[in-house]
């Protein structure tokens, strides 16, 4: 079989048997595995653009829509039926962009629909939050003037915090260097400002009557940016750019463990706060960084017990980390609230491992498998190229979840990591740390497009405005 004829079989035949005789998704999962197969058995000798060809026709595939479910009696089945066509008026006119909008970032109007009438749940048994930062964020909110918007109280918090580790980047590129003491103190005043922020934007809006699906889903997404530039914070006040297997350790706990908290909401529908949970994991980091700042990154390199400080602060962290993790399992298998225990969308309940495993997957093999040290000379743009998938995968669940919706494995800024992967397969044909930078470019331009899109539409359907609000009338 030549190439002509395996991209006829793989982009006409596949969806017109499924979209003729419904074939399953499992069936559907297993004829793409099996022509990705082919593909690498056919041409894992050939240039190495044929081999994308290859997996562009395979990944166009996948996007055909499996959007829809079957009941049959009691038993429930998930078939192939095409997907609802989104407004006309998302499309831009050319082909290409039209496109990738379909199926990277449009909402269909059920999607919009069931969104706009979530209801936000949570249950907050956070100690900390209990002692005292509830009665200060009461404090604090009162100071807001009323025509300040929660949405924008969320993003001014973000950007303080973005430019307070950039400042703390500037002087540790690669989490080896020694910053200024008053770089790690102004890194941990912008975070303390942003979790201030960001705790009481939530407020405010119940104080302005501006409460909406938007602001959850908004508030969420600046927390899992926010999440990269908490990881960079604890890499840079330890130093752990000298300890690379610990860097890349405390990169994957934390990028997953706040991915599996909203997996555990997309099946029971309702946020849950541990008793030590985001505030205090956020205080912990803030208390390393006034230490760092106050004493110096040396402090933790002290002996103790046979090992150095900072490898007890991790050694705790991972111990924390599969506690927390743990209990995000048992709730995943156990809560669910759809039929049979399946999620809010009555889907699988493991189903959303595959996202993350998109994620974790290439970031460990690209990790392990670089010769030329790029997650050593380049440790900031590697934590920030992955921090990007993973928080774009992380809003896919929120989205999911707000909206009742089968979440897809598949996303176009997969296209990065297999980029990076394809070029240390073929030996470094480009440059690594030029491709890194293309690809970080790539991420946070399909990130950004994403949330751009998807608030844009929130606010067409629902008839508000994300950064401005109307005053309450008194």
């Amino acid at each position: 079989m030549n190439r002509t004829d395996l991209d006829a079989c793989t982009l006409h035949t596949i969806p017109c048997l499924l979209a003729r005789n419904r074939i399953r998704l499992r069936s559907f999962c297993h004829i793409v595995s099996g022509s990705l197969l082919f593909f690498f058995d056919e041409y894992l000798q050939s240039d190495f653009i044929l081999v994308l060809a290859g997996i562009k026709a395979c990944v166009i595939t996948m996007v055909v829509s499996t959007r829809s479910s079957a009941r049959q009696g009691k038993e429930e089945k998930f078939v192939y039926e095409p997907r609802q066509k989104v407004a006309l008026r998302d499309f831009v006119g050319f082909r290409y962009i039209d496109q990738y909008l379909e199926y990277d970032c449009l909402m269909t109007p059920d999607e919009l629909r069931r969104l706009s009438a979530h209801k936000y749940s949570a249950v907050d048994t956070s100690w900390l939050d209990e002692l005292c930062m509830k009665t200060f964020w009461d404090k604090v909110v009162e100071l807001y003037p009323m025509w300040l918007a929660p949405n924008l109280i969320t993003l001014i918090g973000l950007i303080v915090n973005l430019l307070t580790v950039l400042i703390l980047t500037y002087f540790c590129p690669t989490a080896t260097e020694v910053a200024p003491s008053w770089a790690y103190l102004l890194a941990a005043l912008g975070l303390f400002m942003y979790q201030t922020l960001d705790a009481t934007d939530g407020k405010q809006s119940r104080r302005t009557g501006t409460s909406s699906p938007l602001g959850e889903l908004f508030d969420h997404g600046c927390d899992s940016i926010s999440q990269v530039f908490v990881t960079l914070n604890v890499c840079y006040a330890l130093q752990l750019g000298e300890l690379r297997n610990s860097a890349w350790l405390v990169c994957v706990l934390s990028l997953s463990l706040f991915y599996c908290a909203h997996w555990s909401t997309y099946c029971t529908g309702k946020l849950k706060f541990a008793r030590f949970d985001v505030t205090e994991a956020q205080m912990t980091v803030i208390s390393m960084l006034l230490t760092t700042g106050i004493f110096g990154p040396g402090i933790w390199k002290i002996g103790l017990f046979g090992l150095e400080l900072r490898h007890l602060v991790i050694i705790s962290s991972l111990l924390g980390t599969l506690y927390q993790g743990g209990g995000y399992l048992y709730t995943i298998m156990t809560g669910g609230v759809g039929k049979n225990g399946s999620t809010v969308a009555g889907t699988s309940v493991l189903f959303p491992v595959c996202p993350l495993m998109a994620v974790v997957i290439p970031f460990c093999m690209i990790y392990s498998k670089s010769n030329s040290d790029v997650f050593q000379e380049n440790f900031t743009l590697f934590v920030l190229f992955f921090g990007a998938v993973a928080t774009k995968a992380t809003n896919r669940l929120i989205v999911a979840h707000m909206s009742r919706s089968e979440l897809f494995i598949w996303d176009w800024i997969y296209l990065a990591p297999i980029a990076l992967i394809l070029n240390q397969y073929y030996d470094f044909v480009f440059a690594e740390k030029m491709l890194l930078n293309y690809c970080t470019i790539y991420a946070y331009a399909s990130l950004l497009i994403y949330c751009w899109v998807i608030t844009r539409q929130i606010c067409e359907h629902m008839g508000i405005r994300c950064f401005t609000i109307t005053p309450i009338k008194h």
